[in-house]
C-alpha cells in the first residue's frame, strides 16, 4: 500500500460502465471500475476492490464524475498525512433544479453524502468500521454512520466534475 497513491473507484454495473473512459493510472492515482453484477453482492465487490487497492486513500465516485485538480491536490495531502479521515464533495452549483436543491438540503441536515457527491476515506478507517455495510438505495448512508462513530468528516471538497446527467449506478 502506497501512502501517496489515491485509489479512485467508479461505482456502477458492468453495463453502465462499459463505454466509460477513465484517466490512465499513474504512480499517484489508481482508477478502478466496480462492474457490479447480479452474481455477487455489491458490498462484497466493494470490499474486495478496496482490499486489493494499492492506495492509502480511497475515493468512491459515481459514474462519469471526477474530482477537479484542486480536490486532487487536497486528497493527495490528506493521504500523505496518514491519519484516519473521511469526507465528501460539495454539490455542483451550476445546475440548480428543485430535486437537486432538496438533495442538497437533505445532505447538509443529515450530514450524509448522496451518491452524486462521492465519498473518500482512508483504508485503515474503512476496515476499522467493518467495511461498507448495507449498500441500499442510499449507498453512503450506512458507511457514513459507521465513520461518524469513529471521527467527524473533513469539510466538503470542491464539487466533482460531472460529465453526464445520468448518475444511476445500477442502470442496465
Amino acid at each position: 500500500m502506497s501512502q501517496e497513491l489515491i485509489t479512485y473507484i467508479v461505482l456502477g454495473s458492468h453495463e453502465r460502465l462499459k463505454g466509460l473512459k477513465l484517466p490512465a493510472s499513474s504512480n499517484k492515482e489508481e482508477y478502478v471500475l466496480t462492474n457490479f453484477s447480479n452474481d455477487e453482492p455489491f458490498e462484497k465487490t466493494i470490499d474486495n476492490i478496496i482490499f486489493n487497492s494499492k492506495g492509502n486513500l480511497v475515493v468512491l465516485l459515481p459514474p462519469s464524475a471526477l474530482p477537479n485538480q484542486k480536490s486532487k491536490e487536497i486528497l493527495r495531502k490528506i493521504s500523505m498525512i496518514d491519519q484516519s479521515s473521511w469526507g465528501w464533495f460539495k454539490y455542483n452549483d451550476r445546475k440548480n433544479d428543485f430535486i437537486k436543491s432538496l438533495k442538497k438540503i437533505s445532505s447538509s441536515v443529515r450530514s450524509i453524502p448522496n451518491i452524486e457527491q462521492g465519498i473518500y476515506f482512508t483504508k485503515r478507517l474503512y476496515f476499522s468500521v467493518g467495511g461498507i455495510g448495507k449498500f441500499g438505495t442510499s449507498p453512503f448512508n450506512e458507511i457514513s454512520k459507521r465513520f461518524y462513530s469513529r471521527i467527524d468528516p473533513q469539510n466538503p471538497l470542491p464539487a466533482l466534475i460531472i460529465r453526464t446527467k445520468n448518475l444511476d449506478i445500477f442502470q442496465k
